[in-house]
Parts: C-alpha cells; structure tokens; sequence
C-alpha cells in the first residue's frame, strides 16, 4: 500500500500554478469536510447528553485544527520554495 504523501510533499513537485491551486483546493475541501463531520458529530453527542461521544467528538475537533494549522506553513513554504517556472537551476 502506497503511504499517503503530504500536502506540503505534494506542493514540492514541479507542477502548473493551476495544479497545485487544485492540490490546495482539494486539501482544504477535505479539512473543511472532516471539520463539519465532526462538528456535526458534537452536535448530535450534545443533542443525546453523550458525555463520551462528545468527548471523541471534541478530541476530532481539536487533532483536525492542530493539523490544519500545522500543515499551513509548511503549504507556504513549499509554494515558495518552488520557482514559478518550475525551474530549479
């Protein structure tokens, strides 16, 4: 099984503006999709007076922001480090 790269991993290819705009788009959309679930999950926990599933859902909640927020500089510096034409020498 293939091991799942990074997004800052895939940013570091030589690729078209358009393309990594679409890795970022596509990696945002999933954080946000994995936020909501979540977010819905504490709703629901919350709804049913669910100490323990609230506290998964809180726990979802907050390893989702840790990794987004870390992830971000590493997104920018991998944009950066990257010449716009692709060319490294």
């Amino acid at each position: 099984m293939a091991r799942h790269k990074s997004i800052s991993q895939r940013l570091k290819y030589r690729l078209e503006p358009s393309v990594k705009q679409d890795i970022v788009n596509d990696w945002s959309k999933g954080q946000q999709d994995k936020f909501f679930d979540a977010y819905k999950q504490l709703e629901d926990a919350i709804g049913r007076n669910d100490v323990h599933e609230t506290h998964i859902a809180l726990d979802a909640l907050k390893d989702i922001g840790i990794k987004s927020f870390d992830a971000i500089p590493n997104i920018a510096k991998a944009l950066i480090d990257t010449p716009p034409d692709g060319n490294y020498d």
